[in-house]
């Protein structure tokens, strides 16, 4: 069935509402063509994600029912009576989204749990209960950073990880068909759904203070802590847990930390962009505090930012966190195992020279915390130092498999706190203590969004171009060798002075991102040879028709 005919089918349907018949009515001939492709989603880097809307290749309640039938013969494919948890963050409709999907599996025999009430709830806690409470699974409604418009689709297998690919692709193969799904019928099953406890998820927060190396340090921990949520899922909690270890001053910003679909005070929920922390800095001057700290809506991942002794405001990258952990916890805590750090291939590589100090092994894996979770889940016989990415996730523990903001801000804390009593800011820890000892490096990630429907096409043209790029990229900076590395989906550049800069398409959003790795002989050199790098690689994407 084609795009027109099922376009068609939707308007003819007595399932379809008529606000949703005159937005079908109204979609331009390209628009019906993607949102009403014979075809069904695919899972991308972090689960499925694509815009709210009517048509067979958006989010509503018709697709969501369809991922969830695929899903659940993939549980009933694994298990005789598999059980799961269903939860979803801020965004609008997921409450609903996740009780259609909570229809669907117990009208397969499927055992669910909802939070409390159906309540919001963030994605690391619900993988911490997936390994608490011995399910099989779980799904988790949500788009994290994405524009208010967006939803999205996270699918966890029992280990609390989200699923690999060869589970995706099973589910994708047994989706039912995109003409078929106005027609198929559901009915909850009532005595297979369940309510969990909200107290529950004090036995994650139980846990989490277990991870850190110096809970109980006397150090003072009153200091001003700035602190958004961005309208998600750690509104209220993130800013408790905070508190039972200590801190007393966390400074909530009050027009961001409330659970709101619309996004109304956050013009930019994703808290690895500097812009979303605008209004926190405002609460910064006025409480004269050194440091602020953000998650995006579903509370996988933080973002820090410090003032330096100059009183201008740091905002460390994923990999600066990464290096910042990494050599805090591998200098303070005690190791009874082989250690090791999980980071991706577009990460920095300054990590395996912290590494190699430390006697630590490195696992390098594909973009997608799912990647780094499963490296986990194979590496129990060892001890984790971090898992992390270069965009902003980590996870600082094996309580859980998924990026945790909630450790993660306990953490950096702990080191921020630990510093500070030393008269050190972070930034100086880097520049002063970490860089003269391994290396010069900076780095940085850029990414540029596509704003075309067809935005596949123009980024693998983008791709495709400097697979075959050979020559000088700035003056005497010569390309050595170029690999297209397979597992990783990256395309890695290998320039002289020990330069690297990586390629690689998003695999849900219309992006495509530059990953910079530069060394040099000082702070201020590798500081502005990166700068020369990113603009000789944008002038290049620039000519490419």
């Amino acid at each position: 069935m084609n795009s027109k005919l099922l376009q068609k089918k939707w308007l003819d349907s007595v399932y379809v509402t008529n606000e949703e018949k005159q937005i079908i009515s109204n979609y331009s001939d390209q628009e019906v063509e993607v949102y009403f492709k014979n075809d069904t989603m695919r899972f991308g880097t972090a689960g499925i994600r694509s815009k709210m809307g009517p048509g067979t290749n958006q989010l509503n309640k018709f697709t969501y029912r369809q991922l969830s039938e695929g899903y659940a013969k993939l549980l009933l494919k694994n298990s005789n009576n598999p059980k799961v948890i269903i939860c979803h963050d801020n965004r609008l409709n997921s409450d609903t989204f996740s009780l259609e999907c909570a229809k669907v599996l117990t009208s397969f025999g499927i055992k669910v749990y909802l939070y409390y009430k159906n309540e919001l709830l963030a994605t690391p806690i619900v993988s911490y209960l997936i390994r608490h409470l011995e399910l099989d699974g779980g799904i988790i409604i949500t788009a994290s950073h994405n524009p208010k418009e967006y939803n999205g689709f996270k699918v966890y297998n029992k280990t609390g990880g989200q699923i690999l690919d060869d589970e995706a692709k099973f589910i994708q193969e047994n989706f039912p068909s995109p003409e078929s799904i106005l027609d198929n019928k559901y009915v909850l099953n009532k005595s297979l759904l369940e309510y969990l406890d909200e107290n529950i998820v004090n036995k994650y927060y139980d846990e989490a203070k277990k991870c850190l190396i110096d809970s109980d340090s006397q150090n003072n921990k009153d200091f001003p802590i700035i602190f958004t949520a961005h309208h998600g899922t750690a509104s209220y909690t993130l800013p408790n847990f905070l508190k039972q270890i200590g801190y007393s001053n966390v400074i909530s910003v009050k027009e961001q930390c409330y659970p709101n679909p619309y996004f109304e005070n956050s013009s930019n929920s994703n808290p690895e962009d500097a812009i979303s922390f605008e209004l926190s800095l405002k609460y910064a001057n006025e409480n004269n505090a050194s440091i602020m700290i953000g998650v995006d809506p579903d509370a996988d991942r933080l973002a820090v930012a410090i003032k330096d002794k100059q009183n201008k405001w740091i905002y460390l990258t994923g990999n600066q966190m990464g290096i910042i952990f990494s050599y805090y916890v591998l200098q303070n805590k005690t190791f009874t195992k082989d250690k090791y750090i999980v980071s991706t291939f577009v990460s920095t590589t300054l990590i395996d020279r912290i590494a190699k100090e430390f006697n630590a092994l490195v696992i390098r894996t594909a973009t997608g915390f799912k990647w780094l979770a499963n490296a986990i889940e194979n590496s129990q016989d060892k001890e984790l130092v971090v898992a992390f990415e270069e965009a902003i996730g980590s996870l600082n523990s094996t309580i859980n498999r998924d990026k945790d903001s909630f450790q993660a801000a306990a953490l950096a804390l702990e080191i921020f706190n630990y510093y500070n009593y030393k008269g050190v800011t972070l930034i100086e820890l880097l520049e002063n203590e970490i860089y003269p000892k391994f290396g010069y490096w900076n780095g940085i990630t850029k990414s540029y969004t596509i704003n075309d429907l067809n935005w596949k096409d123009k980024a693998n043209k983008i791709l495709d171009y400097f697979k075959t790029f050979n020559g000088e990229i700035i003056d005497n900076i010569k390309l050595n060798n170029s690999v297209w590395n397979e597992q990783g989906s990256c395309l890695e550049m290998y320039f002289d002075n020990d330069i690297i800069v990586k390629l690689r398409l998003s695999g849900t959003e219309p992006k495509y991102k530059f990953y910079y790795d530069v060394y040099a002989n000082s702070n201020e050199e590798s500081n502005n040879l990166l700068n020369k790098l990113i603009s000789a690689f944008e002038q290049k994407v620039s000519q490419i028709n």
